[in-house]
């Protein structure tokens, strides 16, 4: 009804609320590419007509859909400009902008320099009433925590209690979610407990969730971590004893790989592509892709540093000249 109206006759306003509307519907379906299109013409329109609100809100947006594709660049451009234009009563920006900092400071393995934009975020999405970003952050800090503790355990330097924190924080936002009835994205809570269990030894359990969500989850966007997640699920049966599946699974997910945006997602990949040939026998596609995860893990480490860099011009005011 609202595109009739608009076509009739075109107003900028309602043109990019349609295309934000769209955005978030979009995202909050499928995390596709659908999003940013949508999400980019509602920045251009409201741009062009100096639409402030709306362009802080599609920036904060757009900030958040460059963190997903580990784009330093645009992580820091998009947020600075909500940062920048959003009246301190725009919790709606504010609390995205915030989240997406907070976000990628935590995955930069500063969680000290993360917490301060959480606890922004928190205190704008609260004020707003704003439930799915209550929420976001929850399950951002608990898929951060698994990343993190996944980086730690391959390089050698395991932090004994990130494990029971990852935990918390998952089980809080499937609670929070459960309870707000919040409906979209619904595999992603059960393919993070996944990996959780498959990082600390529960396979069976993990495989079980696996084989239930994994198709939905890659279906609601994950396809980036497509590669990961079905190297996790190759590990898993390993563990059981289904040598030919997870054979299948391990080969899969090396087909995968050049889904992968970025090291973060390649590395892990890798690394457990390792375990899975090495138990399978099968020496020299484990070293093929320990050489990889090398590779990977070296990269990581590098464009972690400079997301540092690149979020230390970053205030709650924008972005430092």
């Amino acid at each position: 009804a609202l595109h009739a109206r608009n076509d009739a006759a075109p107003r900028a306003r309602l043109s990019a609320w349609i295309n934000l509307a769209e955005g978030l519907r979009a995202h909050y379906t499928d995390l596709g590419e659908l999003a940013r299109d949508k999400l980019r013409r509602a920045h251009a329109i409201s741009s062009a007509g100096r639409l402030m609100p709306l362009q802080a809100q599609s920036a904060a947006w757009l900030a958040h859909v460059a963190h997903w594709r580990m784009e330093v660049d645009g992580v820091v451009h998009y947020a600075g400009e909500a940062l920048r234009l959003a009246a301190p009563d725009d919790h709606a920006a504010r609390s995205r902008a915030c989240l997406v900092v907070a976000r990628s400071f935590d995955e930069a393995g500063r969680a000290d320099l993360a917490r301060p934009w959480f606890e922004r975020g928190h205190r704008h999405a609260t004020t707003e009433g704003d439930d799915a970003t209550l929420s976001s952050m929850l399950w951002n800090r608990a898929a951060a925590g698994l990343a993190q503790l996944r980086q730690q355990a391959c390089l050698g330097v395991p932090d004994p209690g990130a494990a029971d924190r990852v935990r918390l924080s998952a089980e809080s936002s499937e609670r929070l979610d459960a309870g707000l009835g919040i409906q979209s994205l619904q595999a992603l809570h059960p393919v993070l407990r996944a990996r959780l269990l498959t990082e600390t030894g529960a396979h069976a359990k993990a495989l079980a969730l696996f084989e239930a969500k994994l198709d939905d989850a890659l279906a609601q966007g994950m396809g980036g971590m497509a590669a990961a997640l079905l190297a996790d699920q190759a590990w898993c049966r390993v563990q059981v004893g289904s040598a030919d599946a997870a054979l299948a699974d391990a080969r899969l997910a090396e087909a995968r790989l050049n889904d992968a945006h970025g090291s973060g997602k390649r590395a892990p990949a890798h690394s457990r592509l390792v375990e899975v040939f090495g138990a399978l026998d099968r020496p020299d596609d484990a070293a093929r892709h320990a050489q990889f995860a090398m590779i990977a893990w070296q990269e990581l480490v590098a464009d972690q540093a400079r997301m540092l860099t690149a979020l230390g011009r970053l205030t709650p005011e924008g972005v430092r000249a």
